[in-house]
């Protein structure tokens, strides 16, 4: 058994951004187009076991009007009221993934898949928006594999992971060529790990427990990247008639920023953060069926914790 589609969708948005904080202000004017054309196959080789792959091209045109300002980030533009660019960025992105049901309530996958995050805009914002070299798109691979098991009251999840992440262009002047910025690739980062999840119920009353443990290092050195060693949550749930709360308790490990160009600079200690959350759902036959009031609550403790770094110098 098989089954195959095809399907694409176009995005367009325009975008006015001001800055409010100089004399003359900069701003700028662009729209952006996204295209994403995808094929999908599936195949069923017996009753319990699918494979299912996908090819998509993900292409995204950005076309911008920066106008000159008092020199704070693009210049006076020689006297021009604005200069005009445009950038298209496209990848290819295969994914494929494997799932094979051992039991009615539980099952085996495996996956394979790659994304891409496209530069933003703010590339253009040097001195004349001159750009000699546009960034590329920054890549990444994600390999998974995992199990699910559900019973009436209790749900467990497990699964490991790698992914390859080829980190975002670096902007670096290039000192023979009148300063002209240059876009080039750092090293990639690994992250690897494991995550497992549970919900429990008994009545009304629900217990969420979700922990991972993992690495994230720049390649080829032992390095951190900016992710959490590891990270924990705990939720209590209630749920009658048409109410339903939570209380929610998380923790997250130590992790390092980086400097600049120096990686694992900052340590930053583990913090927690407690949310709390109350909604009321509509469930008669009126017009509003389905409507949700949601009164939630983040940080409930106020707990003020440092959770990134920015060094005032990238000296040291």
């Amino acid at each position: 058994m098989w089954a195959s589609r095809i399907s694409q969708w176009i995005f367009t948005s325009f975008f006015p951004i001001v800055d409010q904080h100089s004399e003359l202000h900069f701003h700028e004017h662009f729209i952006t187009q996204s295209v994403q054309p995808f094929w999908e196959y599936e195949w069923r080789a017996t009753d319990k076991l699918s494979v299912t792959a996908v090819v998509k091209l993900a292409y995204y045109g950005m076309y911008l009007n920066q106008y000159a300002d008092n020199g704070k980030t693009v210049g006076s533009l020689g006297g021009a009221q604005f200069v005009t660019h445009t950038a298209g960025y496209d990848s290819w992105n295969p994914s494929i993934d494997a799932c094979c049901h051992l039991r009615n309530n539980w099952l085996v996958y495996a996956q394979f898949g790659e994304g891409s995050v496209i530069p933003p805009s703010s590339v253009f914002d040097v001195k004349n928006a001159n750009v000699e070299t546009l960034p590329k798109p920054a890549l990444v691979k994600t390999y998974q594999t995992g199990t699910v098991l559900k019973f009436n009251r209790v749900t467990f999840d497990f699964d490991c992971y790698y992914i390859h992440f080829q980190n975002a262009y670096v902007e670096e002047p290039d000192a023979a060529n009148g300063n002209v910025p240059v876009w080039y690739l750092p090293s990639p980062s690994n992250s690897e790990g494991v995550e497992a999840e549970s919900s429990i119920y008994r009545g009304r009353v629900g217990l969420y427990l979700n922990g991972t443990v993992g690495s994230a290092k720049y390649q080829p050195t032992p390095l951190w990247a900016d992710t959490p060693r590891d990270t924990e949550t705990v939720g209590l749930t209630w749920q009658r008639k048409n109410w339903d709360t939570g209380f929610f308790e998380k923790h997250i490990g130590p992790m390092w920023n980086d400097n600049g160009s120096i990686n694992q600079a900052v340590p930053i200690d583990p913090f927690n953060i407690t949310d709390f959350f109350v909604n009321y759902t509509v469930r008669n036959a009126s017009d509003l069926a389905g409507t949700k009031i949601h009164f939630a609550v983040s940080n409930v403790f106020n707990s003020h914790n440092i959770v990134g770094v920015i060094p005032a110098s990238t000296d040291r």
